[in-house]
């Protein structure tokens, strides 16, 4: 008798199981962008980063509602409407998201910046269980370039290529002027 009932919670636990695989969706968000590779902006920048949500597993398509779940301070969601519908398969339904430095942003100073996503469950009568993801990045003001005081930064900080060109064209100069001067000197004499 203990057998039989062991087996039948077995059966009942494996036909739950199934029963919940059946419905199973997978959905996630992508960027290019992580906490590995920031985004870097300089002060009082503004830039544009498209997140991407996907569904690539389960039998239909999602409807989900994102939102900003930290740096609300810089970053603002561009899309009208923050409910996305994501088809099932190989789709790439995008979030447009602008992030905007304030002008006096210190170089080195850093932000977080998140977006949550979370699943609307349709109204089929049943249980259903949403689901949720988020995606988040750094945002990083640049440093300044250091200036040298060389020739090499004499327009304001030349690319190094640019900037030896100048130092060749200042020193050619340079050669002429006092060849010039020679000339002129030897034939006073």
């Amino acid at each position: 008798m203990v057998k039989i009932k062991r087996l039948t919670k077995i059966i009942l636990s494996i036909i739950l199981l199934i029963t919940l695989v059946y419905n199973v969706s997978a959905f996630g968000i992508s960027s290019p962008y992580w906490d590995e590779n920031p985004l870097y902006v300089n002060p009082g920048e503004s830039k544009e980063v498209v997140m991407v949500l996907q569904n690539m597993v389960g039998n239909e398509d999602i409807t989900a509602i994102a939102e900003l779940n930290s740096g609300k301070e810089i970053a603002t969601l561009l899309d009208k409407s923050t409910t996305y519908n994501i088809p099932l398969g190989n789709s790439n339904v995008p979030i447009s998201l602008l992030i905007k430095v304030p002008e006096n942003a210190k170089p080195g100073q850093e932000w977080q910046v998140g977006v949550s996503v979370k699943t609307v469950a349709p109204d089929t009568g049943g249980v259903s269980i949403g689901t949720g993801v988020s995606k988040g990045f750094k945002v990083i003001v640049k440093e300044e370039p250091k200036t040298t005081g060389s020739v090499l930064n004499i327009a304001g900080g030349l690319e190094p290529l640019t900037g030896f060109l100048v130092l060749i064209a200042i020193l050619i100069i340079f050669v002429l002027i006092i060849k010039h001067l020679h000339k002129k000197r030897v034939i006073k004499e």
